[in-house]
């Protein structure tokens, strides 16, 4: 009897014990190790950290904006005056103006009218000797200075044996002079023209104005 309660006590003593051993092995097995709690929270973290990154970047563009350029213009226009030249005929006809520019304020410089032509263009005998007048009036600015300003024959028909001839008196602007020509008609029967221009002191031609002349045979001598 002594010696099974000697075995109920020591059944009991051991299943205390085993009871108290399986109770430590679970306590451990629940108790969490810390670094390894800690090592898993950090890699959480960071992935969460790494996934919101990625979220948050923006789609690279495919095409960036261009400026366009605005063209502008800016044009200086520098005025110039404009001299003149006469280009007037015979038979006190008035003349045209052309010329090239030159800087200066006054646009009319060097420019004629023919008022005045004797004789007139026209029929002349074969071989006649002729003094040709032209009445020129100066409607430009510059004055025609004596001694200076010339005219002189520049082509077609050469109808005169002197080719040039020097002004004998200034000509002031709006004033006349009257200027003469030798010419010698051809002897053989025609239309001829000379002609001549006014040349300035520059060295300039200007005031053009010539000499139309039909030549024609003489008449014939009617015996008696």
């Amino acid at each position: 009897m002594k010696r099974t309660k000697v075995m109920v006590s020591f059944l009991i003593m051991a299943v205390v014990v085993l009871s108290a051993c399986t109770q430590k092995d679970a306590s451990e097995e629940t108790t969490p190790d810390l670094g390894v709690v800690k090592t898993q929270a950090v890699q959480t973290a960071v992935s969460q950290m790494t996934a919101d990154a990625a979220t948050g970047e923006e789609a690279p563009t495919s095409q960036l904006p261009t400026i366009t350029p605005v063209a502008t213009t800016n044009t200086v226009v520098i005025p110039t005056a404009t001299v003149y030249v006469s280009s007037g005929g015979g038979s006190g006809s008035g003349g045209t103006s052309s010329g090239t520019p030159i800087p200066t304020s006054t646009p009319d410089v060097y420019i004629c009218e023919v008022v005045g032509q004797s004789p007139l263009d026209g029929n002349q005998y074969v071989g006649a000797d002729l003094d040709v007048y032209w009445t020129l009036k100066n409607v430009g600015a510059a004055t025609w200075t004596a001694g200076t300003y010339y005219y002189h024959w520049t082509g077609y028909s050469d109808l005169s044996p002197s080719h040039s001839f020097t002004l004998t008196e200034d000509v002031p602007m709006y004033d006349t002079i009257q200027i003469m020509v030798d010419v010698k008609v051809p002897t053989t029967p025609g239309q001829y023209r000379t002609q001549w221009y006014m040349v300035n002191d520059n060295g300039e031609n200007f005031c053009g104005f010539y000499y139309y002349v039909n030549a024609i045979a003489l008449p014939t001598a009617t015996p008696d």
